[in-house]
């Protein structure tokens, strides 16, 4: 069901990301070991990477996934702890090797036997996973989370692309700067550095993308929906599957088009909030820069630089530092030399209303 709000876990309940997923597919088959899944936030990442790795599944090719937002707030300093807890779980309760494990200390493979004790890490846990003989997916959904660890994971994530032959990385991130960041991939004393990754970017729908996707979902409940309403809503919410969802949703539940629209804005206001604690925990200036933003695109599409440091009251240095930043965690993007806009038209309506 297009309108279901929980993620996707199958290729034929994804709209629209088929080529997305030949390449993934593509870069799997030939040996890739570096992935990176990026796009905006409620673009459907998470239905993309679980949807994909179920069908990899059915040919054979086993997956773990990490919650790196979960293992954080269990352990924000040492999240390691938390996945070499999780990867350990899975080995032992899950088909992930072909067979359930049974010890708890001491796991066999064949020939080979592996004891990882009773505090598994995860050089442990992940040398175990490599023996398994065939590629094993461990993706680590909203990955730029793990930047608050008190240790540089990224020389952990080199030596598995280095001595595990076996094992593929998958990164996914809404906040695409804040991710290159964290993985340091244009660093050159990184870990990293130079290593070949394949990137695949999940883009928003065009318009007529947005009007099939919301008249198929609409079809599958068999509700009808006037033409002029479905345009209202792409006009508003854009591209973004997530917001979309969640319109088709409420209209299913027997909302007016005005009350869907509404709703969806409600809730995008408390998760963009939620989403810019963060920036508004370092400086309240990221918020008055958004709010400048919004106010001076108004009918334009983008706000100059110089027109948001008047507004802001800062100097050239301050506000590009501010701006940057901005760009790194989605929330702005530069559309030319010192023009910037919000990317999302709802998260543009949340600023608005702030």
């Amino acid at each position: 069901m297009l309108f279901d709000v929980r993620p996707k876990t199958s290729i034929r309940e994804l709209f629209g990301r088929k080529a997305e997923y030949l390449i993934f597919r593509d870069a799997v088959r030939k040996g890739r070991n570096f992935i990176l899944i990026t796009g905006p936030r409620r673009i459907g990442k998470t239905s993309f990477l679980y949807a994909s790795l179920n069908e990899f599944a059915d040919d054979g090719i086993p997956h773990i996934v990490i919650d790196t937002r979960a293992a954080t707030s269990l352990n924000s300093r040492y999240p390691q702890k938390v996945i070499a807890e999780q990867v350990y779980r899975a080995l032992l309760g899950r088909n992930v090797i072909g067979s359930v494990l049974s010890k708890v200390r001491g796991v066999k493979l064949g020939p080979v036997e592996f004891d990882i004790g009773d505090k598994p890490d995860l050089v442990e846990v992940f040398s175990l996973l490599n023996r398994v003989g065939n590629p094993v997916i461990v993706a680590f959904d909203e990955a730029q989370y793990l930047r608050f660890s008190n240790e540089d994971m990224t020389r952990f994530f080199a030596w598995v692309l280095d001595a595990l032959q076996n094992i593929v990385l998958v990164f996914t991130g809404s906040q695409v700067g804040v991710l290159e960041n964290f993985l340091k991939l244009y660093d050159g004393s990184s870990p990293l550095f130079g290593r070949y990754e394949v990137r695949i970017r999940l883009p928003r729908f065009n318009p007529s993308e947005s009007l099939e996707f919301l008249e198929r979902g609409f079809e599958e409940v068999s509700k009808p929906v006037d033409d002029e309403e479905l345009l209202s809503a792409i006009q508003t919410l854009d591209g973004v599957p997530g917001w979309l969802v969640h319109y088709g949703a409420s209209r299913v539940d027997g909302l007016t088009h005005d009350e869907a629209v509404e709703r969806v804005l409600e809730k995008a206001m408390a998760y963009v909030t939620s989403e810019f604690r963060e920036l508004t925990k370092l400086s309240p200036r990221y918020e008055l820069v958004m709010k400048a933003v919004a106010e001076l695109s108004e009918g334009f599409g983008y706000a100059r630089f110089e027109e948001i440091k008047r507004k802001v009251g800062v100097d050239d240095k301050s506000l590009r530092n501010y701006i940057n930043r901005l760009i790194d965690y989605g929330f702005l993007e530069s559309v030319g030399h010192g023009k910037y806009r919000i990317p999302d038209p709802v998260m543009y309506r949340v600023f608005q209303r702030l």
